[in-house]
Parts: structure tokens; C-alpha cells; sequence
């Protein structure tokens, strides 16, 4: 029994951390498909993540020393189809006119390991068909592929770390994997009966992911920077490379800032009709009222009192904060106004926007003074 609990005690404690790794793809597919993170798809798809990683620590735990497994002498492979029920018959103590063997004989090995490879897969079967929507053929083959990856895995002693393959690979696991896929496949129905369909799912996200919230914006926002910077460093470095001059840092500076407000978040969304990059992952854009392309002029008012007078108050904010150790008690009271005046604007603004949540209000203060707002550009016809 501990050769089964083991695995799921492992499983349990790095699934938490294999879930904060692809919880960030995950999050990324449900914005681009559905506009929203819904937290009850993202259970499903956490619960078969981890049913996945149970499955292969069962497969591939408990790992013996490699010291040891050198000296195995045990085959390497089985070959001959239909050796699991062979030896059913012939290693149990099963008589077939004899019903009280018959529960003695399903305690033996031999009867509990085919089976257990039955159910290995069949919540497999269950989760392609319910969430993925597999037909039976392609259950089948995922299921067999699946299979015949633990296979392989066993078969080269964990991919050629052992120098020998330390568990038996059975070509009848082949065959009883993908029974278990097929039958969870079949008996799907009976374990998502009390659960919304697939379909339904699929609908609430995309009526929840038209509406587009002041979170998702955030993404949106999150996404832009992370893209600036990044190109910023590999300009900056391909830049040290030429010159080989390594003191190269210009991303701090204001005429970057600027230059990268006005470049990035006017001329390409004008370009982009609305949209930036950060915006086209999480499938939103930005319109204005009563045109059907933006206009160079409301993108001007809305960024440039979003980032250049706000965010460039914060520069400038930021230039005048050292002077406040100066010893010119002059410089000391002006940089001192400034700093605090540009630390109250920009508090007001991160107060207008946490109101703005409070009261339900997509629309924050840059969009009203420049007659935009942003939409979702997912379409019914893509569900």
C-alpha cells in the first residue's frame, strides 16, 4: 500500500507549485478564449493537472538507489499479449467450480495490477470527454499515447538516468490503459451528471467575459509594461554589444518615458485601431465614441492624461526627491513641494480608480474627458 500513498504524498506537496507554473499559461488561455478567469473551469483543469501527476509518480515511484537497480537481473520488457491473463489462470488460487476462491484470488498481485491499470486512466477518459470534449476515437488514442508514454518512461529507466529500466514494461498495460480511457469515456455521463455541461461552462465564461473589468484592464496593463521592458533590455544590451560601451541605461530616463508613451500607447494603438499588445492577449480595444476607427486626437487625451501629465508628474517627482538632502534649504521647500505634490496626484488618481471599483464604473476619468472606453472583442460564434 505505501508504494501508492507515497506518490500521492508527493503529488500533494509539489502540485502547489506546479499550479503557480501553469496557472499563468491557464490564465492567459481563459483571457484570450473567454475574456475571464473563471474560477470554476480553473478547478477542473487544476483537479486533471493533478490527476495527471499522481498518475505518473505512480508510475515512476517509489525510486530505488541507481547503485542498485545496476544490478537487477529481472527482464527488461514483456512482450507476449495476453500474459496478464495467462497468469491469472495460472498463478492464483482461483478454481473457476470453486466460488470461494474467487475473492482470494482478486486479493492476488496478479489480478490487482491489471485492474489497477484499468482505473489508472479511466478518470483520463472521463475528464476528455466531459471538459475537453474528445469523441470516443480520439479518447482511444490519447489514452493509448498516454499509455504508451509510462511505457517508455519505465522502459528507459526514467528516460536513461537508471542505467536500466527498474519496473517491468508490459505491452498488456497498453491494452489495459486504454480500456480504462475507453470505459471513462462511456461512463461519463454517470460522474458529471449533477455538473453544468461543457457547453454551459463555456457559456457563463463567455457571458461573464463581455463584460470587461477593471482587472482584466489591469492584465492588459501588466502585459504592456512587461513587453516595454522587455524590449527595452534587448535594445539595451544589443546597444552594449555594438558599442561596447556597458554603461548604456537610458530606461530610466524621461525622454524615454515619454518617447515610449507616445510611440507605444498612441501611435500603435492608432495603427491597431485600439489595441496594444497587452490588449490583443486579453482580447480587448479601446473605441471612441461615434467612429469606427480611433482617432489620433482622442488617444492624445486619454494617455496623455493617463501617462503624460500623471505618470509624468510621478517623473518628475522622482528627479526633484533627491534634492530634498540638499544642503540649499531653497531647493529643499521646492523639492519638497513638488515631491509631495506629485505623491497627493497620484494618490487621487489611484483613488479615483479604486472608487471607480467600489461603484461599478468601468469608465474612469482619462476615458470621459476623451470619449473612450474599452470593449471585448471575443464573438459569440467563437464558444
Amino acid at each position: 500500500m505505501s508504494a501508492y500513498i507515497v506518490p500521492l504524498k508527493t503529488a500533494l506537496l509539489i502540485f502547489p507549485f506546479l499550479a503557480l507554473f501553469i496557472s499563468s499559461f491557464f490564465f492567459i488561455y481563459e483571457y484570450r478564449k473567454f475574456g475571464r478567469f473563471i474560477f470554476s473551469r480553473a478547478l477542473i483543469m487544476y483537479s486533471f493537472v493533478f490527476y495527471l501527476l499522481c498518475a505518473y509518480f505512480l508510475v515512476i515511484l517509489p525510486l530505488p538507489p541507481i547503485n542498485e537497480v545496476a544490478h537487477y537481473t529481472s527482464p527488461h520488457y514483456e512482450l507476449r499479449l495476453g500474459a496478464s491473463l495467462y497468469n491469472f489462470l495460472n498463478q492464483t488460487v482461483l478454481k473457476v467450480n470453486d466460488p470461494s476462491t474467487y475473492l482470494a484470488a482478486m486479493k492476488q498481485g496478479v489480478f490487482l495490477e491489471p485492474v489497477f491499470n484499468v482505473f489508472l486512466l479511466l478518470p483520463f477518459g472521463i475528464y476528455l470527454r466531459y471538459f475537453f470534449g474528445f469523441s470516443l476515437k480520439k479518447t482511444m488514442l490519447a489514452s493509448f499515447l498516454l499509455s504508451l508514454f509510462f511505457e517508455v518512461t519505465q522502459l528507459t529507466g526514467l528516460y536513461f538516468i537508471y542505467p536500466r529500466n527498474y519496473r517491468l514494461a508490459d505491452v498488456n498495460d497498453l491494452l489495459h490503459n486504454t480500456l480504462g480511457g475507453t470505459l471513462g469515456y462511456l461512463v461519463e455521463p454517470l460522474f458529471t451528471l449533477l455538473l453544468p455541461s461543457r457547453e454551459e461552462l463555456a457559456e457563463t465564461a463567455y457571458e461573464k467575459g463581455r463584460d470587461v473589468t477593471l482587472f482584466r484592464r489591469f492584465v492588459a496593463f501588466f502585459l504592456d509594461w512587461f513587453f516595454i521592458y522587455f524590449f527595452t533590455f534587448v535594445i539595451t544590451v544589443s546597444l552594449r554589444l555594438i558599442t561596447h560601451d556597458y554603461t548604456i541605461d537610458f530606461s530610466d530616463t524621461p525622454s524615454w518615458y515619454f518617447g515610449t508613451i507616445f510611440v507605444y500607447f498612441i501611435l500603435m494603438n492608432y495603427g491597431l485601431n485600439g489595441q496594444t499588445l497587452g490588449k490583443k492577449v486579453v482580447r480587448i480595444r479601446v473605441v471612441e465614441n461615434n467612429h469606427q476607427h480611433i482617432t489620433l486626437k482622442a488617444l492624445i487625451k486619454r494617455y496623455g492624461l493617463l501617462y503624460l501629465i500623471y505618470g509624468g508628474i510621478g517623473q518628475i517627482g522622482t528627479m526633484f526627491a533627491p534634492l530634498v538632502k540638499s544642503n540649499n534649504h531653497f531647493l529643499v521647500g521646492i523639492a519638497s513641494i513638488i515631491t509631495i505634490g506629485a505623491a497627493i496626484i497620484q494618490g487621487l488618481f489611484v483613488i479615483n480608480v479604486i472608487w471607480s471599483v467600489i461603484r461599478k464604473k468601468r469608465q474612469l476619468f482619462y476615458e470621459k474627458r476623451s470619449g473612450t472606453y474599452v470593449i471585448s472583442t471575443i464573438l459569440p460564434k467563437e464558444i
